[in-house]
C-alpha cells in the first residue's frame, strides 16, 4: 500500500512537471511568433504623416527607427497592399510586408513570401527588375490629345483579364476630326461578352440599376457628348459620379480609350524600319537550358520574315527536337516548332507586337494554337525592331537604386510590388 502511494505521488509530480513545461513552452513559442508577425506594428509610431492627395498611398508614419508607408498597387489578380519600411534617411528599405493580395496561388502569390520579400531588406531605393525602366510615361494633356484627331477606327485591349476573367476592349471611331462612336466590351476566355451576358441575366451586378451593357453604353455616349475624357474624375476605386447610373469601375475603360485617342492624334510612335536582317539573343538560358534567339528580316520597310529558335548547350535546337518527338510539350496540339512558326506568321501579318497581349505566365490567346510562353520571343523581337528603326536602347540601370529578382513566371505581380515600393519611396522624398 505504501509503495502504491509513493508511485502515485511520483507519477503526479512527473505529470505536473510535464504540464508546466508544456505551458511555459507554449507561452514562449507564442511570444516568439507574435513578435515575428507583428514586428512592424509594434514599432513605436512617433508621428502620423499626411497622405492626402498622394496616389497609391494609404498611410504613412514616422517611427522610432525611420518611416513606414502603406502602399496599394494594381497586381495581376487585384490590389496588392504592402507596408514598406525605410531607414531614418529615407534611402534604404528596411522591410517589406504584403498585407493583402489576390494573386495566383503558387505563382504570383509568392510575392508575399519571405523568400521574395527578404531581398529588399537593407537595399537602396528605388528598386527595379532586370530590363525595367524607372522612367514614367509623360502625361499628355486632354487638350493636346484631342487637338487634331485623324479619322479612322482605333482599338485598344487590356494586357490581362480582370478578376472575373474578362479582358477589356475599347474601340473609338473618329469622323471629321471628332469622336463619333465609342464602344467598351469585356471578353471572357471562352469568347463570351459582358454585354450579352448582362442582358441575358447571366452577369448580374445588382438587383436594381442599369446592367453592365447599359452602363457601358451610357459611359460611351457621355464621352462622345463631351468629346473628352477629362470630365470623368475617378475616385480610388476607379469609379465616377460624372455619368448618371454608372456605378462600375471604369479605370480600365479610360486607360484604353486614352490609348485609342493617342493613336488617333498621332502621339503613338510608329517605327520606320530599315531594310536588313537583325538578330537578338537572350542573355541567359531558360529553365530547360535553351537560349532563345530571334532573327528578323525587313524588306521595303516591312517585316517579311521572322524566325524564333531556342538552342541548347549541346547545340540542339527546339525546332528539330520537337519535330523528332524529342521535345514534347503535349500529346495533342501543335509542336514547339509549329507554334513558333505560327507566332512568327502572326507578327508578319500584324507588322506589330501590339496584338500580343500576354498574361502573367507570359502566354497569349492572340494566336490560335499557340500555348507556349511567348515573353522571351516578344522581348527579342522588340529588340530587332528597335535596331531596324535605329532606336538606341536606353540604359535601363539607373544611376542609383538596386536591381532585384522577380518571382519566376510572375512578372506582373513582381512588378506590382516593385512599383509599390518605389511609390512609397517617392512619397517619402516629398515629405519635409
Amino acid at each position: 500500500m505504501k509503495n502504491k502511494n509513493v508511485r502515485g505521488i511520483i507519477a503526479l509530480a512527473v505529470v505536473t512537471a510535464l504540464s508546466f513545461g508544456v505551458i511555459m513552452g507554449s507561452k514562449a513559442l507564442a511570444k516568439d511568433m507574435g513578435t515575428g508577425a507583428s514586428n512592424t506594428a509594434e514599432e513605436q509610431v512617433k508621428e502620423e504623416i499626411d497622405t492626402k492627395g498622394a496616389e497609391g498611398i494609404e498611410k504613412a508614419v514616422k517611427t522610432e527607427n525611420g518611416y513606414m508607408v502603406t502602399a496599394k498597387v494594381k497586381g495581376y489578380g487585384g490590389d496588392i497592399v504592402m507596408n514598406v519600411s525605410f531607414d531614418a534617411e529615407k534611402k534604404k528599405v528596411t522591410k517589406v510586408e504584403v498585407t493583402e493580395q489576390k494573386e495566383t496561388e503558387g505563382l504570383g502569390a509568392k510575392v508575399a513570401d519571405a523568400e521574395f520579400l527578404s531581398q529588399f531588406e537593407g537595399v537602396e531605393a528605388p528598386v527595379f527588375l532586370p530590363g525595367m525602366s524607372l522612367e514614367k510615361e509623360e502625361k499628355v494633356s486632354d487638350e493636346e490629345l484631342l487637338k487634331e484627331l485623324k479619322d479612322g477606327t482605333y482599338e485598344a485591349k487590356a494586357d490581362a483579364p480582370d478578376n472575373n476573367g474578362f479582358t477589356d476592349v475599347v474601340t473609338v471611331t473618329v469622323k471629321d476630326g471628332k469622336i463619333a462612336e465609342v464602344n467598351w466590351e469585356a471578353v471572357g476566355a471562352d469568347g463570351s461578352t459582358k454585354s450579352v451576358l448582362s442582358e441575358n441575366g447571366e452577369y448580374v451586378m445588382t438587383e436594381d440599376g442599369l446592367t453592365w451593357k447599359e452602363q457601358a453604353e451610357a459611359l460611351a455616349k457621355a464621352v462622345v457628348e463631351n468629346q473628352s475624357l477629362s470630365f470623368l474624375n475617378l475616385d480610388e476605386q476607379g469609379k465616377t459620379d460624372a455619368v448618371s447610373g454608372v456605378s462600375i469601375s471604369i479605370g480600365g475603360f479610360t486607360a484604353l480609350a486614352e490609348k485609342c485617342l493617342k493613336e488617333a492624334a498621332g502621339i503613338t510612335q510608329t517605327l520606320e524600319l530599315k531594310d536588313g536582317t537583325y538578330e537578338a539573343k537572350a542573355e541567359a538560358a531558360d529553365n530547360n537550358g535553351f537560349i532563345d534567339q530571334v532573327t528578323m528580316t525587313v524588306a521595303d520597310g516591312k517585316i517579311t520574315e521572322v524566325n524564333w529558335e531556342a538552342v541548347g548547350e549541346d547545340g540542339n535546337k527546339k525546332s528539330v527536337l520537337s519535330e523528332n518527338g524529342e521535345y514534347v510539350m503535349t500529346e495533342d496540339g501543335l509542336t514547339w516548332k509549329e507554334q513558333a512558326e505560327a507566332l512568327a506568321s502572326a507578327l508578319i501579318e500584324n507588322q506589330s507586337l501590339d496584338f500580343l497581349q500576354v498574361n502573367e505566365q507570359g502566354k497569349t490567346d492572340a494566336v490560335s494554337g499557340v500555348s507556349i510562353s511567348v515573353g522571351g520571343f516578344i522581348s527579342l523581337a522588340e529588340k530587332c525592331m528597335n535596331e531596324a528603326a535605329g532606336v538606341e536602347e536606353k540604359e535601363e540601370v539607373p544611376a542609383n537604386g538596386t536591381q532585384v529578382d522577380a518571382v519566376s513566371g510572375a512578372t506582373i505581380s513582381s512588378t506590382a510590388v516593385v512599383t509599390g515600393i518605389n511609390t512609397a519611396f517617392e512619397f517619402l522624398q516629398a515629405v519635409k
